[in-house]
């Protein structure tokens, strides 16, 4: 009986425990380093007229959740600053990066965050290769058939364009170190 009885003490013990851990994962939750969210902006900006050091803002357009929990409600305002700003040139298109700091929620909570606005060139958004301007007639040999002409590519490429980020467009932010919700 006595075994019985500090066998079911262990186990209630356990639960208790669990139970408690449950409890405050559930205020508690972390948003993890390189998590995605997806933004939508809330003002046009473009390598013609933003300056390093210029705020931008984006906001939440739809629920993000951690497990059952609401991590980051709708509505919510991400606040970033342009980090870099690079002009167009002969052969690529203008590109901007921009870093994320600042996180308000609908209900005012205020957290510090870390990232960047996803792009394919190092999270640039832009940054295209332009087409080439000039192509040369080259033959082209093949068996059973005459020379035909091809055109191959000079390395002499189009002037760039500037990159323009309307209102309204869905970004990616990635996320650089974890978040603590509460």
């Amino acid at each position: 009986m006595v075994k019985f009885l500090k066998i079911a003490a262990i186990i209630l013990m356990c639960t208790i425990i669990q139970s408690t851990r449950i409890m405050a994962e559930d205020y508690i939750q972390k948003l993890r380093a390189g998590t995605f969210v997806k933004i939508m902006t809330r003002e046009e900006f473009s390598t013609l007229t933003a300056d390093i050091g210029d705020e931008v803002t984006f906001i939440n357009t739809s629920d993000m959740y951690v497990y059952e929990t609401n991590a980051i409600p709708q509505g919510t305002i991400f606040y970033g600053e342009v980090e870099d700003v690079l002009e167009p040139i002969e052969g690529r298109d203008g590109a901007i990066k921009v870093y994320i700091y600042k996180m308000i929620t609908p209900d005012k909570k205020v957290y510090k965050i870390k990232g960047h606005i996803y792009g394919e060139n190092d999270n640039y958004i832009g940054g295209k290769q332009t087409p080439p301007t000039y192509y040369r007639k080259v033959p082209h040999y093949n068996k059973r058939m005459k020379p035909m002409l091809q055109a191959a590519p000079l390395n002499i490429y189009d002037m760039g364009k500037h990159t323009v980020v309307m209102p309204g467009s869905e970004l990616f932010l990635i996320l650089e170190e974890d978040i603590i919700l509460k």
